[in-house]
């Protein structure tokens, strides 16, 4: 003990100094959105950099139900867009455009490298950042639908709020008759989100599925998203309270899509102009 009460005496002068120096350094990045900012894009880079070896050695144990997986995937798109007409050319397959909407978008994957499902507000991190033409409010989707949106980009990764996030809001809609609501979390059940706003006049059914409605700078129109699981009527609304179950598992995601709507610069020129007149 008194070894180390001699060792804080000699030494008082630098731990005051360091502790003096981490109590500026909590107030600057605290206050100041310019560091904060700066710190947040540092934690994204490194947190991408150790996530990112770690998920390169698991996925590698991986590979072989990954490849059956993209295979199996490879083969829904070859069918949806081929059919029965064998004159198509394979190499117009490879596009994930939803012409089926005449919607202009461009899609480029991206790996998962951190990723979490058990808070409120839960977010994750790819590898493809603004070299790779990656911004905000790009979507992100998977095989199975829906996973977020990017909210920050670095040079090489980007931070994407997950659908499993209480800030979350999305255009939904059921795809049996296009009413279309407010997709949410509520935080508890990461297999479970919200679809409210859908008048109760509105037919729905358990297992009927819940579908991207394309209103947003966000999503293509059908993406899916999941099925009816539950259905109440809001004492305070009115309207249907859906509980809506996810066909995506967010917590086994390796591989997504990012979505480029390439005229949404423009839409959200038109719609700030309508809102500043307001």
């Amino acid at each position: 003990m008194s070894v180390l009460l001699k060792f804080l005496y000699r030494n008082s002068r630098f731990l005051l100094f360091l502790l003096l120096q981490a109590i500026a350094i909590f107030f600057t990045f605290n206050k100041n959105i310019y560091h904060n900012s700066l710190l947040e894009n540092k934690i994204i880079t490194f947190i991408g950099f150790v996530d990112k070896n770690i998920t390169d050695i698991t996925t590698y144990f991986n590979l072989k139900k990954e490849n059956e997986r993209l295979l199996e995937e490879n083969k829904q798109y070859r069918n949806l867009f081929l059919g029965k007409d064998q004159k198509i050319k394979p190499e117009f397959i490879p596009m994930l455009d939803s012409t089926k909407y005449k919607q202009k978008y461009y899609y480029t994957t991206a790996n998962i490298v951190s990723n979490s499902i058990t808070r409120a507000n839960n977010f994750l991190i790819i590898d493809k950042g603004r070299a790779q033409g990656v911004n905000v409010e790009m979507g992100v989707i998977s095989s199975e639908g829906v996973v977020g949106m990017i909210i920050n980009s670095t040079n090489n990764y980007s931070k994407v709020m997950s659908i499993l996030n209480k800030n979350t809001k999305i255009n939904a809609r059921l795809k049996s008759s296009k009413y279309y609501g407010t997709l949410s979390w509520e935080g508890e059940d990461s297999r479970i989100m919200r679809l409210s706003d859908i008048p109760k006049y509105v037919g729905v059914k358990i297992g009927d599925t819940i579908e991207t409605d394309g209103k947003s700078r966000t999503y293509p129109e059908g993406i899916l998203i999941g099925r009816v699981s539950g259905k109440s009527i809001d004492e305070e609304t009115g309207n249907w309270n859906i509980s809506v179950e996810l066909f995506q598992d967010m917590g086994n995601i390796q591989k997504v899509y990012i979505v480029n709507k390439l005229d949404r610069t423009e839409i959200k020129s038109l719609q700030d102009s309508i809102t500043n007149a307001q």
